[in-house]
């Protein structure tokens, strides 16, 4: 499922919510670039009412790690209970490397008495990898109510869309220059579906 990146250059803003995430500035850009890559996503960390059958279900808490001993980035929700229903953009720095989806936390209320958790952890749910001075869009996170609810990984679709979302990007970040942004998104056979842009862009 795509989304579309219209809006994407009006929103785009730095957001994150732990404190070991490094968000993208100029200083830290600076200091980093060379031995650091970038990543793009988007995160929706709105409540989804009748999802898969219950009240509603929220994505609080995605976890993705480099493996023991290595960086982990844990991206949590800005607010249990007052958070939009919409796309929030992160620009991070990280260090290069492949990281795993081994965690994520998703609330489920099937009454306002019967609330409960959906936890994932230390399983490998897929996969991004990011090299030395790259940025990278790895694509946008919400939640999939077809069976169960479920973190979704969902993507800008085509290239025009695509060179949008770049637009937005850069002109809230015009210190990382000509540098390319990649498309390379989140790969996973659980919580997402294949896709690539075309002719190779």
């Amino acid at each position: 499922m795509r989304v579309t990146a219209i809006a994407i250059s009006l929103l785009f803003v730095v957001s994150a919510s732990a404190d070991d995430l490094v968000e993208l500035t100029e200083e830290a850009y600076t200091a980093s670039a060379k031995n650091s890559a970038v990543i793009l996503l988007e995160i929706n960390w709105g409540r989804r009412w009748g999802c898969a059958g219950v009240d509603n279900a929220q994505l609080q808490a995605l976890t993705f790690s480099q493996g023991p001993g290595g960086p982990t980035l844990e991206l949590t929700t800005p607010s249990r209970l007052f958070v939009d229903n919409r796309f929030i953009p992160y620009a991070l720095i990280v260090e290069p490397g492949r990281y795993v989806l081994t965690g994520f936390d998703v609330k489920v209320a099937r009454s306002m008495s019967d609330v409960g958790h959906l936890v994932w952890n230390d399983k490998d749910g897929g996969s991004f990898a990011v090299a030395a001075g790259e940025i990278v869009y790895i694509g946008h996170f919400g939640l999939d109510c077809t069976q169960e609810p479920i973190p979704w990984r969902y993507y800008v679709e085509g290239k025009d869309e695509f060179e949008r979302y770049i637009t937005g990007f850069k002109e809230r970040f015009p210190f990382v220059g000509d540098v390319t942004v990649q498309y390379a998104l989140f790969d996973t056979a659980l919580f997402g579906s294949p896709y690539s842009l075309p002719d190779g862009a």
